[in-house]
């Protein structure tokens, strides 16, 4: 050939191997390709599937030491991934283990091992051969046989498993019935038992359950393995088996019994000081890992932290009436300089403060001003836009989560007159919300402003007063997102409620917006939402529209008001919230509907918005569908219809 060098063929190749009838030249030819390994040029798997059925039990060893050193290489992998290669290796395993047979299994492991490596077909041949209990049950002897070589073999099956495994769902639900996974129970508890356990064995079987929790997200293993799993966590400081165990226990703490268990065996007093350590000895430079390793543990052990904590029985466990060891590190971290402990004491005193009793006693500690302090602090950073894109990013989940926590304490009435005669938080969040860009963390300030709002004028004044905070609230009323869209108008509803009446109301009228944002929520799929956007329009409406005195300001809040509603198409939202709930509509929130429609009816331009959105034929099919009305309100009903329908009549 010119320009290249012509290799032997494939076929001439697989002939010179058959036609070999000196032992001794045979074995130096398998020794050969085997010191070649996955180099090796030829496709001789025909051979070696004819030869790894050899009565010669060095062939045999040589033969299948062979198979595991060509399956190194992906293409000729799939060369032996077939019964002819697979079932006489299953054969070799299924014996028992004896000192002149243990090279021998060691080597049929190692190729088995190879052949399901990232290779569907080995797998599948496995699974065809039932080959799955041939290899459990080669564990469970590795386990029972103390002899010299036995640990070499236990670690190679679990490898095995381990590539079986990643095929997928199927092959760990095969895994599972076959009781793996007890084994794994067995063997983790044996190296506990031991000195110096194998960081190796412990490993691999640790990732195997790490497998199985990725393919099948449901599963929940007994209290034994995840306890056995935990008690590896303690007792190893090996980083790779620190990941993998935190890794296990993040997916398995899904389950709320796992998050007790973990709480109860002082799992996360653990992770907690596993945490200040490494911060330590990160800020004294003796660390000697990678820092991404070290990163990723750090955010595994944050987030076991925190999804503990959203369990109830756990959480309660870890509070311990505000004693409890990981409660008092939590406050502890709240004064932290290291940004990762001090994301994690955020999140979890916000995890704490989901009981009232917890919250009241928290606010008495003062931590509602250690979280307005981290707030503050994080929400300037976050509004610097010469940050690089990493620190704002921390800058702004600390301050979304300060946001969520402050919101959580705010929630017992106790708490809010506190807060109110305080008066720091409320102008604090108020004032924040124009800069406020990420739309979690506006979800969490609107909320948490407006439970501060509920009960407490003075905060409804604060915000009705602050021009720039109503524009940034209806906007977000406006955005796209569901939940500071859903919170921004229940916000300005609230504080609508709240004030009643009086001329501060005009300023919900004077900024614009404000009145849209609250008739979108005439809409909202909640009726709760629905009855809080029709009491806060009609005191509204009562106040916009009354007769004006001597004293009443320049500014014409009549006009602003009812052009306000009309651009919000107020007949459409009106009538797509009667047509969606005739039946269901509460009696008392036909009522406060009806106020609101009376008033504004008798206003021409909205009465001509009421009768192009045909309000009066939604009134009308209300008034045919209930049957629970009192006589006053049926009155009330068809003097609004009249008033609708004879609009612009000569």
């Amino acid at each position: 050939m010119e320009g290249a060098t012509a290799k032997k063929s494939i076929s001439l190749e697989t002939l010179v191997i058959q036609n070999i009838t000196n032992m001794k030249e045979l074995k130096a030819k398998l020794n050969d390709i085997i010191k070649t390994g996955k180099d090796y040029d030829y496709d001789v798997s025909s051979c070696i599937k004819s030869l790894v059925n050899s009565s010669d039990p060095e062939i045999v060893l040589l033969s299948v030491q062979a198979i595991a050193e060509l399956s190194k290489c992906e293409e000729k992998r799939e060369s032996y991934a077939h019964k002819e290669t697979i079932v006489p290796i299953l054969n070799l395993l299924k014996k028992d283990i004896t000192s002149e047979r243990l090279e021998l299994v060691k080597q049929s492991c190692r190729a088995l091992g190879n052949l399901c490596f990232d290779c569907d077909n080995g797998r599948q041949t496995i699974i065809d051969c039932n080959g799955v209990p041939i290899l459990v049950a080669l564990l469970q002897k590795t386990i029972e046989n103390s002899m010299e070589g036995s640990e070499d073999i236990k670690l190679l099956v679990s490898k095995i498993l381990l590539n079986f495994t990643i095929g997928g769902k199927e092959m760990c639900e095969l895994v599972l019935e076959n009781g793996v996974v007890e084994l794994i129970h067995r063997i983790l508890v044996s190296e506990l038992s031991k000195d110096d356990m194998s960081d190796s064995l412990v490993t691999t079987v640790v990732m195997l359950l790490s497998v199985i929790n990725d393919n099948l997200h449901e599963h929940q293993f007994s209290d034994d393995i995840n306890s056995a799993v935990l008690s590896i966590l303690k007792e190893s400081t090996n980083i790779e088996i620190t990941e993998l165990c935190l890794d296990h226990l993040h997916m398995q703490a899904e389950h709320d019994a796992v998050k007790t268990l973990i709480a109860e065996q002082g799992g996360v007093e653990l992770v907690c000081s596993r945490l200040e350590v490494l911060v330590g000895r990160r800020a004294v430079g003796d660390l000697t890992t990678e820092d991404a390793e070290v990163e990723a543990i750090m955010k595994q052990a944050c987030d076991l932290i925190i999804i503990v904590l959203t369990g109830d029985e756990a959480m309660d466990r870890l509070y311990a009436s505000g004693r409890g060891p990981v409660y008092r590190t939590a406050v502890k971290w709240l004064s932290s300089t290291d940004s990762r402990l001090l994301a994690a004491a955020v999140l979890a005193v916000g995890n704490f403060a989901r009981k009232d009793q917890y919250c009241i006693q928290m606010m008495e500690e003062g931590i509602a001003d250690k979280l307005l302090d981290i707030f503050s602090t994080h929400h300037n950073y976050s509004v610097n836009q010469e940050s690089c894109a990493a620190e704002l990013g921390t800058a702004v989940r600390i301050q979304h989560a300060a946001a969520s926590a402050i919101r959580n304490l705010a929630v017992p009435e106790q708490n809010k007159r506190a807060a109110a005669l305080h008066g720091r938080a409320a102008p604090l969040l108020i004032s924040a919300l124009p800069s406020i860009r990420p739309q979690h963390v506006a979800y969490k300030v609107l909320a948490a402003v407006r439970l501060l709002v509920a009960g407490q004028d003075s905060v409804a004044r604060l915000v009705a007063s602050d021009p720039a905070a109503l524009s940034a609230i209806s906007g977000w009323g406006a955005a796209e997102y569901a939940g500071a869209a859903g919170e921004a108008p229940r916000l300005l509803a609230a504080c609508v409620k709240q004030l009643r009446a009086g001329r501060q109301l005009g300023s919900f009228v004077q900024v614009e917006g404000c009145i849209a944002c609250i008739v979108n929520m005439l809409v909202a799929s909640h009726s709760l939402m629905q009855n809080e956007a029709i009491l806060a329009l009609t005191l509204l409406a009562i106040e916009s529209l009354k007769p004006k005195t001597p004293t009443t300001p320049d500014f014409d809040y009549e006009t602003s008001f009812i052009s306000q509603l009309v651009k919000s198409e107020i007949g459409k939202h009106v009538s797509v919230l009667m047509g969606t709930n005739c039946a269901k509509m509460p009696v008392e929130v036909a009522e406060n509907l009806l106020a609101f429609l009376d008033i504004t009816s008798k206003k021409g331009d909205v009465a001509s918005d009421y009768k192009e959105a045909k309000v009066d034929e939604s009134l009308k099919k209300f008034l045919d569908t209930r049957n629970d009305l009192s006589d006053n309100l049926k009155t009330v009903i068809a003097d609004v219809m009249s008033t609708i329908a004879n609009y612009g009549a000569e």
